[in-house]
């Protein structure tokens, strides 16, 4: 349990934000793709963003990692998976604004994006391409292409929700699209996720078979594309895939 807890609180290590590096920095900067999910299912955002160094401010009402926090401001260089979510924050004005402690000489921990904050036992967990990170956020270093993932876990006392990942393929004629759902743990570990229920628009298109797959049914018409998303009860949701609509 207590090793649980370090990685809870090393983890908890992110975000907020304020200017970028301009001029030569410039040239550090990465793209990544970042997600923000909460326990209760809530999709946040995801989005593709460049990032690199970054000044972010915490707040003395960032209270909870416990301490004594304090309002001030810090730079936090090269490309982490803290200046990642400083940069979509910017972007999505769901994630704004975000809520940094920086009580304690492990790094800036995370207590809050927008209106989804920390409380009691809760943390906000770190992976990065299907993995818990075991360093905070600000010293979490990415690279080109990584995938980021926030989640605001239940507790940090109890095993970390296993975490859905989503691929699509057109089928020939492109009538359906080969939709594949996989299962990772906290380590990386991929298994098939059958029984996942298959979103496409916010409606039900399908569910899994035993081995993740479902064929699905391309829309014709609409009004632009659509995201498909994978649910499975006990598991984090899927990353979003967008889908253009059939002629």
């Amino acid at each position: 349990m207590k090793s649980k807890f370090l990685v809870a609180s090393a983890a908890m290590v992110a975000a907020a934000g304020l200017l970028m590096s301009s001029g030569a920095l410039a040239s550090a900067e990465v793209p990544v793709e970042v997600r923000v999910v909460t326990f209760r299912g809530e999709i946040l955002a995801q989005r593709s963003v460049r990032t690199g160094t970054t000044t972010v401010e915490t707040s003395r009402r960032a209270t909870c990692l416990g301490g004594k926090p304090t309002d001030d401001r810090k730079r936090v260089p090269g490309a982490t998976a803290l200046g990642a979510l400083v940069d979509l924050s910017r972007r999505a004005s769901r994630l704004d604004p975000l809520l940094l402690s920086g009580a304690f000489d492990f790094g800036i921990g995370l207590c809050g994006v927008g209106s989804a904050v920390a409380t009691g036992k809760q943390w906000w967990a770190l992976k990065v391409n299907g993995k818990l990170a075991t360093t905070g956020g600000d010293t979490t270093k990415l690279g080109r292409g990584d995938r980021v993932l926030w989640y605001l876990d239940r507790s940090y006392e109890k095993p970390m929700p296993d975490e859905l990942r989503l691929s699509a393929a057109d089928s020939p004629g492109r009538s359906a699209l080969r939709v594949k759902v996989r299962a990772l743990t906290s380590e990386g570990k991929s298994s098939p996720a059958g029984g996942a229920k298959v979103y496409l628009g916010g409606r039900q298109v399908g569910t899994t078979d035993r081995s993740g797959r479902v064929s699905v049914r391309v829309p014709t018409g609409g009004n632009g594309p659509e995201a498909l998303v994978a649910r499975l009860p006990g598991h984090i949701p899927s990353n979003r895939v967008e889908v253009e609509n059939g002629s």
